[in-house]
């Protein structure tokens, strides 16, 4: 990983190289990520190589505190190392040694906000050894709670920090996990966003905007048959950007998604932007599947590429100059039709509540619609899709009084 120079305390200029002192002083250095890191030489490993502790800080003035009292720790007691890593320290370098090597980089980005926004902050200054199910309990988990969090943003706080405490255990720096007496608030106490799906007159309304065309023949909107692919593929976004030609099988009618597009932040370039990044690794391992196309998908794709067509290997959703679209550009154009369709706004996920919604319309069993939205379990699909599902039971009873 590329390492920046070191700034001077007043972080207005910098000096080449690292900033090192003599051994068990430690050094100070900028990493590619945009983080300070320090590290000090606290022994030997048994192959002769130095054994290094790091500390972590987007402020060159907090790692250097940090590095400062830990050297005054040693200083009194050196044999206290273990005993009295904090859970800051412990699991932002758990993040990026650890968790590093195996996360997705969207997933990544995930857990190193939910380490910096909700854990560090609460729970961050315990000392590791002695962290108990009381305190994650009541500093981290209620407090999220009577905060107002949504279950799946304190959800992904408890995973992190059990993950985190059973790799401590495995390494032999905690005896016993505390987060395996600490309880999660159940998902019943947490108001359930109701999804959105189009009805029949606003799907009429919406595919009339998205085909509308100029006397002079050309389309208002160039990726408007692109929306109305998605809603009949029910696609997700990320997926719908990566489709290539070469995808499409006309003669089966068949559509196979293999890749996704995330938005992630690149840590190579140490200036913490988010960029447009393609996976061959899909959000689940369900999610890689082959979709059957009907008349109006296969219709929608017969018409995008007369308008859009740079050879098999060029995305179908491509821009003007065939390079693949932005989710956000993708989605303003959702919310320039949806306004003159005069719908009300929502999320570009709609069209995908709206294909789902279509299937159980036709009573087709909520595990094929599982299996064509690529979600990982068919549990999945029945808590989204539960209101929907309900709904069209009553409809359905109701139809028994005109037998």
């Amino acid at each position: 990983m590329d390492e920046k120079p070191v700034k001077t305390e007043n972080e207005s200029e910098s000096k080449k190289g690292y900033h090192r002192k003599s051994n068990g002083e430690g050094s100070i250095f900028q990493r590619s990520d945009g983080r300070w890191c320090a590290k000090i030489q606290i022994g030997t490993l048994e192959n002769g190589k130095p054994k290094l502790k790091f500390f972590y800080s987007m402020k060159y003035k907090t790692v250097k505190d940090k590095l400062n009292a830990y050297k005054a720790l040693l200083n009194n007691n050196p044999d206290e190392e273990s005993n009295n890593t904090t859970v800051d320290e412990f699991i932002t370098n758990w993040l990026t040694t650890v968790k590093f090597n195996d996360l997705k980089p969207s997933s990544y980005d995930r857990l190193e906000a939910t380490i910096n926004d909700n854990i560090v902050p609460t729970i961050g200054y315990h000392k590791l050894f002695e962290l108990t199910a009381q305190q994650i309990q009541e500093e981290l988990i209620n407090m999220m709670r009577n905060k107002n969090y949504s279950y799946s943003t304190i959800k992904k706080a408890y995973n992190a920090i059990n993950a985190c405490c059973k790799y401590a255990i495995s390494i032999r720096r905690m005896d016993y996990n505390p987060v395996s007496a600490v309880s999660l608030p159940s998902v019943h106490q947490f108001e359930r966003k109701p999804i959105r799906w189009f009805s029949n007159d606003e799907i009429k309304r919406f595919k009339e905007q998205c085909t509308f065309i100029y006397k002079n023949g050309k389309y208002r909107y160039p990726l408007g048959y692109g929306m109305i692919f998605i809603m009949n593929t029910g696609l997700r976004l990320g997926e719908a950007l990566a489709i290539k030609w070469e995808n499409v099988n006309w003669e089966k009618k068949q559509l196979s998604v293999e890749s996704n597009v995330v938005m992630a932040v690149d840590r190579k370039s140490g200036k913490k932007k988010r960029v447009q990044i393609n996976q061959d690794f899909l959000k689940t391992k369900s999610s890689k599947r082959i979709i059957p196309l009907n008349n109006t998908a296969i219709d929608a794709l017969t018409q995008i590429k007369k308008i859009r067509y740079f050879g098999e290997k060029s995305y179908i959703l491509c821009t003007e100059t065939g390079t693949q679209n932005k989710p956000r550009n993708f989605c303003r154009t959702f919310e320039e039709i949806l306004k003159r369709a005069e719908i009300e706004r929502c999320g570009i996920h709609t069209l995908r509540h709206t294909f789902a919604s279509k299937l159980f319309e036709k009573n087709v069993d909520v595990k094929t619609v599982s299996m064509l939205l690529g979600h990982a379990d068919v549990t999945i699909t029945y808590n989204i899709y539960i209101h929907l599902i309900q709904q069209q039971k009553a409809e359905a009873v109701q139809l028994l009084d005109e037998i």
